[in-house]
């Protein structure tokens, strides 16, 4: 197999950002990559082509990326979001996040993620959506990551907000749905809630092959 990496100087922390490209102006969007010195962008849209931002179809985002020394890779055949596979939906037809994270595919594009950030690349996930709440890099693909022991980042136009803080938001935005602690459910912590709040929040934005 080729890898996928060459070989950097390893850095001890270990951590990723994301960005979403909007409708940003394609020099603008190498510049917010330029203030955090990202060298790598990994294409995790299922499509990766914009009907309403042109410079970011493949080919187009790839020469620019080139010109601006960033490599591009695309992995969205194994870290997107829309999936057909009847094994990976909920009851209703949504996408389940949690069984993509099971397969074979989405572990293995992880773990090259892993391989290269422990290489010295520093790598940015890249999407569509600006917002990185309601985008599946956060829900499903830094969930995971976070949970690897890879700190995750989100790159915004004026700040980062880490997957932590966004966590917090998730809390916050389905508290009312969330379970208690109690004298019947003594054993109910954040973390339980955590787990459900992202699942709530995998149904309110997942694809549905079906519609």
């Amino acid at each position: 197999m080729v890898a996928l990496f060459k070989t950097k100087k390893v850095d001890l922390l270990r951590e990723l950002f994301t960005i979403g490209h909007s409708i940003y102006k394609i020099e603008y969007f190498i510049s917010l990559l330029k203030q955090y010195d990202i060298d790598t962008i990994v294409d995790i849209r299922s499509l990766p082509y914009s009907k309403f931002a042109s410079q970011y179809n493949k080919e187009v985002i790839k020469h620019y990326l080139k010109k601006s020394s960033i490599k591009y890779i695309f992995m969205g055949d194994l870290l997107g979001a829309r999936y057909n596979d009847e094994n990976l939906l909920f009851d209703d037809g949504k996408v389940n996040f949690k069984k993509v994270q099971e397969i074979k595919s989405f572990q293995d594009a992880i773990d090259r993620l892993s391989n290269g950030i422990d290489k010295g690349y520093n790598i940015s996930l890249m999407c569509c959506e600006k917002e990185a709440f309601n985008c599946h890099r956060f829900g499903l693909v830094s969930e995971f990551l976070t949970k690897n022991k890879i700190d995750v980042n989100h790159i915004y136009p004026d700040k980062i907000i880490s997957q932590e803080i966004l966590e917090e938001q998730l809390l916050k935005k389905y508290n009312k749905k969330l379970p208690k602690a109690d004298l019947f459910n003594p054993n109910i912590d954040k973390s339980l809630q955590l787990q459900l709040a992202y699942q709530l929040r995998n149904k309110d934005i997942a694809y549905n092959p079906r519609v």
